[in-house]
Order: structure tokens, then C-alpha cells, then sequence
């Protein structure tokens, strides 16, 4: 087993050399693949039951996958290629733009109908718990990499600062989100819109309180992410 996964970390494809893409980078995306696949799966199992269905899960879904593919881009690019600025920022911007639909899916929980006698209830549990644990994973994973291409690009302390002011930006994409009803796609499609729920939020204290505590608990889950990851390439550099 062991041969095996030092076999995957270690395979490239032979796009150029050095390689464009590593299997080290798409393990990654494989892995949150199968765990899509399984939310989808529990959802499939839902609908055997005729019940009804909201199908806007599969949605949010994929969504969460933009900022992760973003990220990838961004990491690759920075990887292989020599730094550009412009590009790299015209990445982050789309990518924080959809950075909210990772852990938005959170929010999803409040839709849960709790009935213990009721078998449903404790399937529909696992099923949105499901489709919120990729979701956060996604963004998870994104901010990872998008960090990484940050500091290949800019200053170790500018890299570390547009993390910090990722978070609650992306708790506030997720106020927009579920309060205001607002998507990413207004930003192209109705631009006034979301200029007037940016002022009329500034002064909403429920948007301050809700973007912080999204910002705290995408920054813990990140700084443990990050930490593991560290710990295991310090580990397998003295082994």
C-alpha cells in the first residue's frame, strides 16, 4: 500500500518536462471527487424514497468546485510558469468572488426537519452533513492553494495578509448568500444590487457578527489543515 501511494505522489504526466500537471496536485481533486460523488449518492437514495427533493444541493455542489479549480489553475500556473502578477490577480478576484459558495453549503443545515421517529430525518442528517463536508473541503483545499500561489507571487507578509482578509470576506459572500439571497453571478448581471446590499449590510449587525464567525471557523479549520500538511513534509524530509 505504501509503494502504491508513494507510486501516485511521485507519477507525472508527460505534458512537458518538467510536467504541467503532477498526479501529487489531481490526487487531491480525485479525492473530493469521491466524496461528491457520495453526497450525490445519498441524494439519489432520497429520491427513492419519492419524497420531495430540493435540487439546488447539487447546485451549490458545484459551485463549491469553481474556487477549488480556480485555485488549482492558480497553483499550477505559479508552479510551472514564471510569476505574473496580473494573471494571478485576476484569478484571485474570481476566486474570492466564489469562494462563499464553499461554505455556504454550512448553511444549508437550517433547512433540516428534525422528527425522530422519522427515518428521513436521520438520512437527511447524513445527506446535507455530507454535501456540507465537500463543500467545506473544497474551500478548504482552495484556500490552501490559493495561499501557496500568493506567496510564489508576493511577499511572504502580503501573502499571509490577503489570507487574513479572504476569511471574513468570504463569510460575508456567505451573509449576501443566504440572507440577501444574493449570487455570484449578480456581480455581472445586476451590479446594483449588490452595491446596495454592501451599504445596507455595513450597517447590519448581523452581517458583521455572521461574516466574523464564518472568518473564524474557515481560519481555525485552515491553520489546521495547514499545520498537518506542514507536519508531514517536515516528517518526510528527515526521514
Amino acid at each position: 500500500m505504501d509503494r502504491l501511494i508513494d507510486w501516485i505522489r511521485n507519477y507525472k504526466f508527460s505534458v512537458s518536462d518538467p510536467p504541467i500537471i503532477t498526479m501529487e496536485g489531481v490526487f487531491s481533486l480525485l479525492l473530493l471527487l469521491l466524496l461528491s460523488i457520495a453526497a450525490v449518492t445519498f441524494h439519489l437514495i432520497r429520491i427513492l424514497f419519492n419524497s420531495p427533493v430540493d435540487f439546488s444541493l447539487d447546485w451549490n455542489l458545484f459551485l463549491s468546485w469553481i474556487p477549488l479549480i480556480i485555485a488549482f489553475l492558480a497553483d499550477t500556473l505559479t508552479k510551472r510558469f514564471d510569476s505574473n502578477v496580473i494573471i494571478i490577480t485576476l484569478l484571485s478576484v474570481t476566486w474570492i468572488a466564489f469562494l462563499p459558495n464553499a461554505p455556504y453549503m454550512i448553511t444549508d443545515l437550517a433547512h433540516l426537519t428534525v422528527d425522530y421517529q422519522r427515518d428521513l430525518t436521520w438520512h437527511d442528517i447524513i445527506m446535507l452533513f455530507s454535501y456540507a463536508e465537500v463543500s467545506l473541503f473544497n474551500g478548504l483545499v482552495s484556500l490552501y492553494w490559493i495561499h501557496r500561489s500568493w506567496r510564489r507571487v508576493f511577499e511572504k507578509r502580503t501573502a499571509n495578509i490577503l489570507l487574513l482578509i479572504s476569511l471574513p470576506l468570504a463569510g460575508f459572500g456567505v451573509y449576501l448568500g443566504r440572507v440577501r439571497r444574493m449570487n455570484s453571478w449578480d456581480i455581472i448581471h445586476e451590479p446594483e444590487a449588490i452595491i446596495k446590499n454592501l451599504f445596507e449590510s455595513i450597517l447590519d449587525r448581523t452581517a458583521w457578527v455572521f461574516s466574523m464567525e464564518i472568518g473564524m471557523l474557515l481560519g481555525i479549520l485552515y491553520l489546521v489543515l495547514w499545520a498537518i500538511i506542514r507536519f508531514r513534509i517536515r516528517h518526510s524530509r528527515k526521514s
